[in-house]
């Protein structure tokens, strides 16, 4: 019985930590706002809508124009668009 508790305690809080740990992941999925990310064009000095982004941290998200030049978007914050943003991961 006691080599019965040595074995099974050890198992059942591994199992509750991986459990917690992928309801933690979800909940920051969840929790993720996706916002339209926005590019700065310097010729006319605007931020103009181009692609849904999400700000939650990983890869930049960008927007690619027809010179196939690729350019990161940006969340609109009153006048302007500094924020960086991320793509929305599945």
């Amino acid at each position: 019985m006691k080599n019965l508790k040595q074995v099974i305690l050890p198992a059942v809080i591994v199992l509750m930590g991986t459990g917690a740990a992928f309801a933690t992941n979800q909940a920051k999925k969840e929790n993720a706002a996706n916002k339209m990310g926005y590019f700065f064009d310097e010729e006319t000095v605007e931020c103009i809508p181009k692609a849904e982004c999400s700000d939650v941290p990983g890869q930049l998200c960008t927007w690619t124009d027809e010179n196939n030049i690729s350019h990161p978007l940006y969340e609109l914050s009153e006048t302007s668009c500094v924020t960086p943003l991320y793509r929305i991961s599945n």
